[in-house]
């Protein structure tokens, strides 16, 4: 009995190979969101208990000038986090779109693979007919000899 080989089995393979690329890249963008995004909400409770420390105690003018500097840098790296948070995003949406792509790739080969799969299986049957009717044919001469 042979034994089925897909001619594309190779290029299967690195279709594969890409698709587990992508989705590798895709959970790297991920894991880059959640930090980002951890981040970005320590810096807004330390805004907030900066804020809040204020009002609390008598502060001289030196220390809220400090204070009032120190916000502005945390502002300003909530900022950076925010823009950082959109490029990934953007980058994020990307990626997915490639991994889509490249899944419906390696599901189009798999499908074509069952479909050479299916014609082997038809073709050998279609022998395996051919080689009994002839052992049929050959039996029913030598009884009528």
């Amino acid at each position: 009995m042979e034994k089925f080989k897909f001619r594309l089995e190779s290029v299967k393979k690195v279709k594969e190979a890409f698709e587990k690329k992508a989705q590798k890249e895709l959970a790297q963008i991920d894991s880059f969101i959640k930090k980002h995004e951890l981040l970005k909400n320590q810096l807004i409770g330390e805004v907030n208990t900066l804020r809040n420390s204020g009002y609390r105690n008598r502060v001289r003018a030196c220390d809220l000038q400090f204070i009032g500097g120190y916000g502005n840098v945390l502002r300003n790296q909530i900022e950076f986090e925010d823009h950082e948070l959109s490029e990934l995003s953007r980058q994020r949406e990307t990626k997915v779109k490639e991994v889509i792509i490249k899944t419906k790739e390696k599901k189009m080969l798999a499908q074509l693979e069952e479909t050479h799969r299916e014609k082997f299986e038809r073709e050998l049957f279609k022998n395996e007919l051919k080689l009994f009717d002839e052992i049929a044919v050959r039996n029913f001469a030598r009884e009528n000899k």
